[in-house]
């Protein structure tokens, strides 16, 4: 869900940005167009892991991509949230 989330909310920035040429709906959409590839080439594998059939739940692999995920998921989130920022201060200063 994350990706087409992130897929509709950059096309969106960068939109705006082509029609409006305000700098912070570049900045915000790129941001924001970072969590796709992130998500696709360094969380998947770790989702693939955690997904397998043959991982033992109370194994300390386990353990360790269920952890290595919640680095990665903070990671995606402040790539995110920092967009998210940018907007909020884009729309902040039209006023």
């Amino acid at each position: 869900m994350q990706v087409p989330l992130a897929l509709i909310g950059s096309l969106s920035a960068l939109v705006s940005w082509w029609f409006d040429g305000g700098r912070a709906w570049l900045v915000g959409g790129l941001l924001l167009l970072l969590v796709i590839p992130f998500t696709l080439v360094v969380i998947l594998p770790t989702n693939k892991g955690l997904e397998s059939q043959e991982l033992d739940l109370g194994s300390e692999e386990a353990d360790r991509l269920l952890r290595r995920w919640g680095r990665l998921h903070a990671v995606r989130s402040l790539l995110s949230g920092a967009a998210f920022l940018v907007f909020l201060i884009s729309l902040t200063a039209l006023r």
